[in-house]
């Protein structure tokens, strides 16, 4: 009863008080785990507003949608996919659903709450099973890393470039990780490591890498990072793949791409569904 009461005031028409009035709520009422609220089609997630993604979906608002639609329509049962990057769990879901109990999905993630919360929503649909989260950052090679603690409005973008108090995580090769996939094709890798992109895909031989790859592209890490985009982009087309946007068209330019990902496509005869154009 309180989860609906909560949500539809989430979702009920903006007024000039109601960010302090939901900031109040997420310290007074809700439950640390937050509410449980429908997200997209038939997905259920444990939400709170303190984190601002959770809350534009609390709200009702999309987030993401033409990655989240990239990962359903090209991921087929029994396919293997790794998502590296899990935060709360919603790609990883849409994932889960996509490849079937056949399918497998591995979730990359250093940070210790964000698996928590992942997992915690990939139970509550059913699709844990589908799933194997591993605690790690990716990296060129095996090797130990300081990382900052996530920050609590928006731990999706806890990055190895972060400065302050934290923890040691292990960086492991994305050509170690995949060999959790075991008999699944490595069918796509969605990558999200915060500017960390180019050192995650130095860890990965290309000619035995995914058919489809979904690579975000974030300007401000890009720069704290000193990585060129075109370097990161550069990385898939020497090993013969194709580049756009996720709606099939050629990338204009690389900082301002739809959602900021790129897609990178390994063979002419890879069937991909794009995202409907805007």
């Amino acid at each position: 009863m309180l989860d609906r009461l909560l949500l539809r005031y989430f979702r009920a028409p903006e007024h000039p008080a109601k960010l302090r009035v939901v900031r109040w709520l997420g310290r007074a009422v809700l439950p640390e785990v937050g509410i449980v609220a429908p997200i997209h089609g038939e997905l259920r997630l444990c939400l709170h507003p303190r984190d601002w993604i959770e809350y534009l979906l609390l709200r009702g608002d999309a987030y993401e949608p033409c990655t989240l639609h990239f990962l359903e329509a090209n991921l087929r049962p029994r396919d293997g996919a790794i998502l590296a990057g899990t935060n709360f769990g919603l790609h990883v879901a849409v994932a889960a659903r996509a490849v079937g109990e056949s399918g497998l999905v591995l979730g990359v993630e250093p940070q210790p709450e964000a698996l928590l919360r992942a997992r915690h929503n990939l139970r509550l649909n059913g699709l844990l099973s589908r799933v194997r989260l591993v605690q790690a950052a990716l990296g060129r090679e095996k090797r130990l890393a300081q990382m900052a603690w996530s920050a609590t409005e928006n731990p999706g973008t806890a990055s190895l470039l972060d400065p302050g108090d934290g923890f040691v995580t292990s960086l492991q090769p994305l050509d170690a990780v995949k060999e959790l996939l075991g008999a699944a094709p490595f069918r796509l890798l969605l990558l999200d490591v915060q500017g960390f992109e180019l050192e995650a895909l130095k860890g990965l031989h290309l000619a035995e890498g995914p058919e489809l790859a979904v690579v975000e592209l974030d300007p401000e890490f890009l720069t704290r990072a000193g990585t060129p985009a075109e370097a990161v982009v550069e990385r898939f087309t020497a090993a013969g793949y194709s580049v756009t946007d996720l709606h099939g068209n050629p990338p204009l330019n690389l900082l301002s791409l739809p959602e900021r990902n790129f897609v990178a496509v390994k063979s002419p005869s890879v069937q991909v569904h794009w995202c409907p154009g805007i």
